[in-house]
């Protein structure tokens, strides 16, 4: 039977992404023996995975995803654990063979008490790229086998996308100073970056000329 809960501690990180320039969520949390890693991708690109809490569990490395429901912006993170979810939690904890009662519900309540309640930037771009190779597999960003940076590529159509700029804070070791500074020339130009594969690594691009040249 799956259990419903409001994961309502998550609203001041919601809304700082929203207003951040990679609409990306992700830190690490710890309850008990169990450790989590929360993400969400929240462009208006991440169609399929804008209402989606991405949780990886550390210790089993079990990744789940969670639909939320609700007006997040007002605190609303219903989210109904199914069974599979639930079990994978309790494994998480190492709490199989640990005999007595263990309250679910008080479980998932030490977790939301848990969520950090400001956005550490640095802190997040650290998760980020610490756990790039689990994000490649979720199609929240563009061309995922692409990792290589090899520079700007002025649009014809459209805007640049943030699927794309987010692969700079995973791929690339810049600062977040100037890497911030970059995607902002990048949309006031509108312009985005271009990729390629790891055999291409020669072709790397340097940001800081990147953005000499964009200034």
């Amino acid at each position: 039977m799956a259990v419903e809960f409001n994961f309502n501690k998550l609203k001041n990180v919601y809304v700082a992404t929203l207003e951040s320039l990679d609409k990306a969520l992700a830190f690490d949390l710890k309850v008990g023996r169990g450790r989590f890693l929360f993400m969400m991708f929240l462009s208006e690109e991440d169609k399929e995975s804008k209402d989606i809490l991405f949780l990886y569990m550390r210790n089993t490395r079990i990744m789940r995803r969670i639909k939320l429901y609700g007006n997040h912006t007002m605190g609303t993170f219903k989210a109904y654990i199914n069974e599979d979810v639930q079990n994978c939690l309790i494994q998480e904890l190492q709490l199989e063979h640990t005999g007595g009662n263990f309250n679910f519900i008080n479980f998932l309540s030490q977790i939301n008490e848990a969520i950090p309640q400001e956005t550490n930037i640095a802190d997040k771009i650290k998760a980020l790229r610490d756990n790039c190779n689990i994000i490649r597999t979720l199609n929240v960003i563009d061309e995922a086998d692409k990792t290589v940076l090899i520079g700007e590529r002025k649009l014809s159509i459209g805007t640049p996308q943030d699927k794309t700029l987010r692969k700079l804070y995973m791929y690339t070791n810049s600062s977040l100073e100037d890497i911030t500074e970059l995607i902002g020339l990048l949309k006031k130009m509108n312009m985005t970056v271009a990729w390629t594969t790891e055999e291409n690594r020669y072709r790397e691009a340097d940001i800081r000329i990147m953005i000499e040249n964009l200034r």
